[in-house]
C-alpha cells in the first residue's frame, strides 16, 4: 500500500494548479513585504565647509552737482595788418662775355621738319586719322626678360593730306608691373625707341577731313613690346 502512494505521479491539471498556487505565494509575500516594509528617510550630511561670504560696505555715496561754468572769455582783436613791406629795386646785371663749352650736335630727328609755306595742321578734326598699314617694330635681341611683354610707348604721328607720315615722336613710356600699374620711363635702351620711331615712319592712314577736304592732323598709337 505504501508503495503505491510512493510512485503515484500527479496528473497534468494538478501539476499546473500547483505551480499557480506557488506563483501567487510568492506574489503575495511579495507585497505584503513592500506593503509593510519599514519607512526610512533619508538625511543628508555635508562634509565641506562653507565659507561665509564676505560683506562689502560702502560709504553713502555723495551727489555732487556741477555748477554753471563761466562764460568763455571774448575773442581777442586782432590788429589789422599794416603793410611795412618796403621795396628794394635790385639791378640784375648779366655778364655778357659767358665761355661756355662747344655743346653737343642734336642727333637728326624723324620726318621732314618742314618750315615756311606748309599746309596748316588742324588739332582736332571731324574724321580723324585711320590706319590702313601697320608696321611692327622689332625688338633687339639684348632686351632683357623682364621689359619683354612689359614695354609700352605711346607715339605721335603727324599725318599729312596722303595718308603718309611726316613726323614721329615718342610722348610716353611705361613699364608695366605684374599687378597692372606702371612705371613711366624718360628712356629705354637697347635701341626700343629708334626701333619704334623706324616701324612708326613707315605705317599709312586714312587722312583726316575736316570740311570734306583732306588736311593734315595728329594721332597717338601704341607700340608693344
Amino acid at each position: 500500500m505504501a508503495k503505491s502512494k510512493k510512485n503515484r505521479r500527479l496528473s497534468d491539471q494538478d501539476y499546473r494548479n500547483l505551480v499557480l498556487i506557488c506563483i501567487a505565494s510568492v506574489q503575495i509575500v511579495a507585497i505584503l513585504m513592500v506593503r509593510f516594509w519599514p519607512d526610512s528617510y533619508y538625511i543628508p550630511v555635508l562634509d565641506f565647509d562653507i565659507q561665509e561670504q564676505e560683506l562689502v560696505i560702502l560709504d553713502d555715496i555723495e551727489i555732487t552737482r556741477q555748477q554753471t561754468s563761466p562764460p568763455p572769455p571774448p575773442r581777442p582783436q586782432l590788429p589789422n595788418p599794416v603793410p611795412d613791406d618796403e621795396i628794394i629795386e635790385i639791378e640784375i646785371e648779366f655778364d655778357m662775355d659767358l665761355n661756355l663749352p662747344d655743346l653737343p650736335q642734336l642727333d637728326p630727328g624723324f620726318g621732314t621738319g618742314q618750315t615756311g609755306s606748309e599746309e596748316r595742321i588742324v588739332s582736332n578734326p571731324q574724321i580723324p586719322p585711320t590706319v590702313v598699314r601697320i608696321v611692327e617694330a622689332s625688338a633687339p635681341q639684348a632686351v632683357p626678360s623682364e621689359i619683354r611683354g612689359n614695354l609700352e610707348m605711346i607715339v605721335n604721328f603727324l599725318v599729312d593730306e596722303n595718308g603718309e607720315v611726316e613726323e614721329v615722336s615718342i610722348m610716353e613710356i611705361r613699364l608695366y608691373r605684374a599687378d597692372g600699374t606702371y612705371e613711366e620711363l624718360p628712356y629705354v635702351q637697347y635701341g626700343l625707341m629708334d626701333a619704334v620711331l623706324a616701324a612708326a615712319m613707315q605705317w599709312r592712314f586714312r587722312p583726316a577731313r575736316q570740311d570734306g577736304e583732306r588736311v593734315k592732323a595728329f594721332t597717338r598709337q601704341r607700340f608693344n613690346y
